[in-house]
C-alpha cells in the first residue's frame, strides 16, 4: 500500500487558515469525531491535507485551550519540569492541563529560556575560553 502524496503535489491549500475553515473543521469534528485525520479533510469538504486539520484542531481550535499569558505558577512549572524532562515539550504539557505543546516550547524559546541565562554568562564563556589549536597538541617526530 502507497501512501497519499503531500499537500503539495496533491493540490490542496497552504498557508492561513480563513475563519470558514475553522467553522467547517469544528463544525465536522462535533459532529463525527477525529478519528481518521488523514480521511478527515476530504468528508469535511476542506481543501487542506490532514496533518495541517490535526495540528490546527490541536493547537488552536480545541474548545479546552487555555488562551493567555502564563501564569507566574505555569511558567515556574515550565522551568521545573524542563529541568528534569528537558525539551520533552508534551511530557511538559500533559502537567499543564489547557497548554499545548507547541504554546510552551514557544514560551520557553522566547521568554523563559533567556531569563535563566544570565548575561554575565553570556560575555565571559566566550572571552574566558582559551582555545588551544590542533598544532599544539600535536607531537612531531622528526625522526
Amino acid at each position: 500500500m502507497v501512501r497519499a502524496p503531500c499537500c503539495e503535489k496533491m493540490g490542496l491549500k497552504k498557508g492561513p487558515w480563513t475563519a470558514e475553515e475553522d467553522q467547517i473543521l469544528i463544525s465536522y469534528i462535533q459532529k463525527h469525531g477525529h478519528g481518521n485525520w488523514r480521511a478527515l479533510p476530504k468528508q469535511a469538504g476542506l481543501l487542506r491535507c490532514g496533518k495541517s486539520c490535526r495540528l490546527r484542531w490541536i493547537n488552536y481550535l480545541r474548545p479546552d485551550i487555555k488562551r493567555g499569558n502564563f501564569t507566574i505558577e505555569e511558567e515556574e512549572t515550565i522551568i521545573k519540569l524542563h529541568e528534569m524532562l528537558g525539551n520533552r515539550w508534551s511530557a511538559i504539557a500533559a502537567k499543564l492541563p489547557g497548554r499545548t505543546d507547541n504554546e510552551i516550547k514557544n514560551v520557553w524559546h522566547t521568554h523563559l529560556k533567556k531569563r535563566l541565562i544570565k548575561p554575565n554568562q553570556m560575555n565571559s564563556s566566550s572571552s574566558d575560553t582559551k582555545r588551544v589549536s590542533n598544532k599544539s597538541k600535536i607531537k612531531r617526530s622528526d625522526s
